[in-house]
């Protein structure tokens, strides 16, 4: 019995044995194993779909998107040349009311100024005829002065010489005193030059007002302009910026104005130009108002317009180029809303639309071209 189990035992052992060899016998080789790895990652690369787009050269004309503020130039503060009782008041001067230019807004009692033409009128009669009389007694004394003394010369004293001066002199200060009473007469009507809006006023039928007294304030409606502030890369994308073409938009409505002017240093803090925009015509803005702003710049030669779908991580680029993926950094040129100006590159294939993850330079990808 014995040595039947140790029979057994060793019999057991031997296809032990041959089992073991037979498993190692079935392994694959360290040759098989990277082979095998190389030909499993060269399949899941080639099944990597990318779509790209192929952009054309041109020469793109670049936009500044800005915002900017709605200023009237030329605000005023409306005062009267003569001091005086308020005896009218025009319904458009009223605060928010739009006026002519030239047109009455504001009347002062007139009558002391009328009598003051008078005045000057019967000052200037009074003049004019004692011009009259010096020349008469200047004739007078010349015809004396003959009879008497033949042809000797009349003196000045007897023909009256410094009298006739000093009449006509007294002629021209009486119509000058006129003329000074007519124009403070005309100041009791008050207006202002332009085609304005009231921004404020407390002007009121019988209030007395001083001269110089401000009883509110105006402004120019040709005067708005828009006030923009653009960084030193959006400034670098308009140089030179005056004279550049603009769109300013709000609540819907688009105006044209130009860059009439730019700020003659630059801002300490948000080291920000401003730009100052000129309207080609008087528009329904307000002076406060926040406005969108499109400024046309210089043209970029040589150039892509790209979506911005197309850009990675760190600003970079995908592209492909014989089929497999590379990493390209471009020189990006401007912004512009969801789009990205960059300068003319070889891009290959096309450039990659879209993000891309856990994929590295040399990837084997398909290409599918769109059309963007």
């Amino acid at each position: 019995m014995k040595k039947f189990l140790i029979g057994a035992a060793q019999i057991g052992l031997i296809l032990l044995f041959l089992v073991v060899a037979f498993v190692f016998s079935r392994a694959p080789s360290i040759d098989d194993i990277e082979s095998g790895s190389e030909d499993s990652m060269s399949a899941s690369e080639s099944s990597l779909y990318v779509s790209v787009f192929r952009p054309e050269v041109n020469s793109t004309s670049l936009i500044v998107n800005t915002t900017g503020t709605v200023e009237a130039q030329n605000t005023v503060s409306m005062t009267t040349q003569v001091a005086g009782r308020v005896v009218w008041v025009s319904d458009d001067l009223r605060n928010g009311s739009s006026f002519d230019s030239a047109q009455e807004l504001l009347r002062i009692d007139t009558s002391e100024f009328e009598l003051a033409v008078a005045q000057a009128e019967a000052n200037l009669e009074v003049a004019k005829a004692n011009l009259e009389l010096s020349m008469a007694e200047s004739q007078a004394g010349t015809e004396n002065w003959e009879i008497m003394n033949g042809s000797d010369e009349v003196p000045e004293l007897v023909a009256r010489i410094p009298q006739i001066s000093q009449s006509r002199a007294n002629i021209s200060t009486a119509q000058a005193n006129l003329e000074i009473a007519k124009l403070q007469l005309s100041r009791t009507s008050f207006s202002l030059p332009f085609d304005g809006k009231v921004l404020s006023t407390d002007a009121g039928l019988g209030q007395f007002l001083t001269k110089g007294q401000p009883f509110g304030l105006a402004y120019d409606i040709s005067s708005l302009e828009v006030r923009v502030d653009i960084s030193d890369s959006e400034m670098q994308l308009l140089s030179p910026a005056m004279g550049r073409v603009a769109t300013v938009l709000m609540g819907g409505r688009e105006f044209d104005a130009i860059v009439e002017r730019t700020s003659s240093s630059v801002d300490r803090r948000s080291r920000t130009t401003t730009l100052y925009l000129v309207f080609e015509s008087p528009n329904e803005l307000l002076p406060g108002h926040f406005v969108d702003v499109h400024i046309s710049g210089r043209e970029a030669r040589e150039s892509y317009r790209l979506p911005e779908t197309v850009e990675q991580a760190q600003s970079a680029l995908w592209v492909v180029r014989n089929d497999k993926l590379e990493r390209y950094q471009p020189k990006i040129i401007a912004r512009e809303g969801r789009e990205i100006v960059v300068s003319a590159f070889d891009y290959g294939d096309g450039i990659v639309v879209g993000t891309l993850n856990n994929v590295n330079p040399g990837m084997q990808v398909v290409a599918n071209i769109v059309r963007l």
